[in-house]
């Protein structure tokens, strides 16, 4: 087959969305202005597996108290594994706004033991949450 047979077969083939440019760059697209809001959210600590055998932990102290304002990397809880006794820090800014799990009781791990609101206006809601949670749930007595 020639190059110009070659060619004309091709452009015989060619979908319904080929066209020229300028016919498809005539239609434009008017979207609809949007509203955007940050929403501020709730986020949990949860009680972590500070070992590989570690299925509960024991809040030893709270190094920060509700209403606290915390930051990312902030040390806020003393926790008891199985092994030792670890700082755990916060992954969170904001306020710590609840706490579940109150010095000296125990927790499953990945259990919540506090609540972190963003900003003090969420504290009320962090509450509310972790009310309807019904706080954290905590292990059995060992």
């Amino acid at each position: 087959m020639s190059a110009v047979a070659q060619s004309a077969s091709l452009a015989s083939a060619r979908s319904a969305f080929s066209g020229s440019r300028k016919a498809l760059n005539s239609t434009k697209t008017v979207r609809a202005a949007r509203s955007v809001a940050a929403k501020a959210e709730v986020k949990e600590i949860h009680m972590p597996a500070l070992s590989s055998t570690m299925t509960e932990g024991k809040i030893v102290s709270w190094l920060k108290g509700e209403g606290d304002a915390i930051s990312k990397g902030d040390a806020v809880v003393v926790v008891e594994s199985d092994k030792a006794d670890m700082d755990v820090e916060s992954f969170f800014d904001g306020y710590l706004a609840v706490i579940a799990v109150e010095d000296g009781e125990m927790a499953a791990v990945g259990a919540p033991i506090a609540f972190v609101a963003e900003t003090e206006a969420e504290i009320d809601a962090a509450k509310a949450m972790a009310a309807a949670a019904g706080g954290a749930a905590p292990a059995a007595p060992a």
